[in-house]
C-alpha cells in the first residue's frame, strides 16, 4: 500500500507534460482612427475563458516591445486591482488597459507584447501564473 501510495505521488511530481490552456485573451482598439505624427490611446479590453477567476493581484500587466516608428509613453501597463463589484481577491468586471503611443509615418505596425496574469479554475481550485504572447495591430493612416 505504501508503494502504490508512493508511486501515486511520484507520478503526479513528474507528470508528462502537461499544458494549461490560455484561459484570457486580449483585444486591442482604438475609439479614432489612429494618424502619424499624433498621440494616441489603444484600449485593451480582455475575454476569459468560462470556467476561470482572473486574480486582482498580482496584478494584469501588459509589457510592450517598442518597434521602430512608434513611441510608446511606456512599455509596462499595470491594470488597477480596484474592482468595486469584488467581495474577493478576483475580478467581478475585467478592468481595460490604455496604451498610449504615437506614430512617426503612416502604415502598418504590429507591436509584440507580453500578457502576464494569475488565474483560478472555479471547477478544482487550481491556480496559476501564465504569460502569453500578444501581437498589437496598427493601422496609422
Amino acid at each position: 500500500m505504501k508503494t502504490a501510495l508512493a508511486l501515486l505521488l511520484m507520478a503526479q511530481l513528474v507528470a508528462p507534460n502537461v499544458t494549461i490552456p490560455q484561459v484570457m485573451s486580449a483585444k486591442f482598439s482604438s475609439a479614432a482612427p489612429i494618424k502619424a505624427g499624433r498621440k494616441a490611446n489603444l484600449t485593451v479590453t480582455f475575454n476569459l475563458m468560462k470556467g476561470y477567476k482572473i486574480n486582482r493581484e498580482p496584478t494584469i500587466t501588459l509589457d510592450v516591445t517598442p518597434v521602430t516608428g512608434v513611441t510608446l509613453d511606456t512599455k509596462s501597463i499595470d491594470a488597477s486591482p480596484i474592482d468595486k463589484k469584488s467581495k474577493d481577491e478576483y475580478y467581478v468586471d475585467l478592468p481595460t488597459l490604455s496604451v498610449g503611443l504615437t506614430a512617426a509615418k503612416a502604415g502598418k505596425y504590429e507591436l509584440p507584447g507580453k500578457l502576464t496574469y494569475f488565474f483560478c479554475s472555479t471547477s478544482d481550485g487550481f491556480c496559476s501564473k501564465q504569460t502569453v504572447d500578444v501581437k498589437i495591430p496598427l493601422q496609422v493612416e
